[in-house]
């Protein structure tokens, strides 16, 4: 596996990688037909910012954690009338 400079940090990557563990800089387009990564890449480039893997799935639990505890505080909060 070969690595490669990222063009915003000069960190070392992979060329595989989805975005650059540094800095979260989207990784060289390795997809034949132009569009690798798919979703991730995509919300990796939403309003011109950078979201590295990591940071999208820690968004993705936070968001499914806090939706849990408000339904089971609502549930509690209206078992108790």
């Amino acid at each position: 596996m070969a690595l490669i400079p990222c063009p915003a940090c000069t960190h070392r990557m992979s060329i595989r990688a989805l975005a650059c563990p540094a800095c979260g800089h989207p990784g060289p387009d390795t997809s034949p037909r132009g569009g690798g990564g798919g979703t991730v890449r995509m919300l990796g480039q939403v309003a011109g910012t950078y979201l590295s893997t990591t940071a999208l799935t820690g968004l993705a639990l936070g968001s499914v954690m806090f939706a849990s505890v408000a339904a089971v505080l609502i549930t509690l909060i209206l078992s108790g009338r």
